[in-house]
């Protein structure tokens, strides 16, 4: 909660000092120029951007959540803007896909100094990291439609949600989570939901599944580097009236859909639901 005594109320140099710190002893390669140049140039304009941020959101009575739903609801707003075939549209979903993430970087400085870290907090993060994600991809899929005038690829876009979203790793953690009491008790007089797979063998096929579909989900991801990436190439379609988008959501479609597809294979056929219960344990 707010704190009375107002120690929160940090001077500019004083709440620059304590968010570089944390940033950097949790991130060191942020302060590697020579080896991450971009990553650094970057991290340094957010970093900048959400000490001024932040410093105004200390005086006011704007709780951390509402900066995440904010940063959340951004990424609709990117999807709609990019879906719109309008110039300028266009551009200013670039300029707020580059910069909400200023938002990001501030929510947590936010809770830590003036309030309370909490879980909600952080799962509020990743519904907006993941939100974003889903809205930019919409974004994208109707801006290549537009740009290339090639319009059954508007029969894709559903697919991309699809695969993004609805995975079967997801939709089971979900289930997992919804019933793990349950699922724990019965587990108790079942021995049988291992079905005879030792500890060490279930944490390796865990890994190894998880290896697999991390691996086809680097391919362009909502990380921030892809997204720039992304990004650049859809400011040089506007620009230039190019189709390297095309190309970039091809890369996306497939990349996705086969991770849908070893998400669904794999994890039937390695009893990914028995092999986390076996982790738990």
């Amino acid at each position: 909660m707010k704190k009375d005594n107002k120690n929160y109320l940090l001077s500019l140099s004083e709440l620059k000092k304590v968010m570089f710190s944390f940033e950097l002893k949790k991130f060191p390669y942020l302060n590697n120029f020579s080896s991450n140049p971009y990553t650094y140039i970057k991290a340094r304009y957010y970093m900048y951007s959400s000490v001024l941020l932040v410093f105004a959101l200390l005086r006011t009575r704007i709780t951390p959540n509402s900066v995440t739903i904010v940063y959340a609801l951004l990424g609709i707003v990117v999807g709609v803007l990019l879906s719109i075939p309008n110039f300028y549209c266009n551009l200013l979903a670039v300029f707020i896909a580059f910069n909400k993430g200023i938002l990001d970087w501030s929510d947590g400085h936010l809770a830590r100094i003036k309030y309370k870290a909490s879980l909600t907090g952080h799962l509020l993060d990743e519904y907006g990291a993941a939100l974003n994600i889903i809205g930019f991809y919409i974004g994208l899929g109707f801006f290549v439609v537009h740009q290339t005038g090639y319009h059954f690829l508007i029969y894709t876009i559903p697919l991309i949600v699809f695969f993004n979203g609805e995975q079967f790793r997801t939709s089971a953690s979900v289930s997992i989570i919804n019933s793990l009491s349950e699922i724990i008790k019965t587990e108790k007089n079942n021995t049988s939901i291992a079905n005879g797979v030792s500890d060490t063998n279930s944490k390796e096929n865990l890994k190894r599944f998880l290896e697999w579909i991390t691996k086809f989900g680097l391919i362009l991801d909502g990380r921030a580097r892809s997204t720039d990436l992304m990004l650049l190439i859809v400011l040089i379609d506007i620009y230039y009236e190019s189709y390297l988008s095309l190309y970039v959501y091809g890369v996306i479609f497939f990349g996705l859909m086969a991770k849908f597809i070893l998400s669904l294979v794999l994890g039937v056929r390695r009893k990914w639901a028995e092999q986390v219960i076996q982790t738990i344990k």
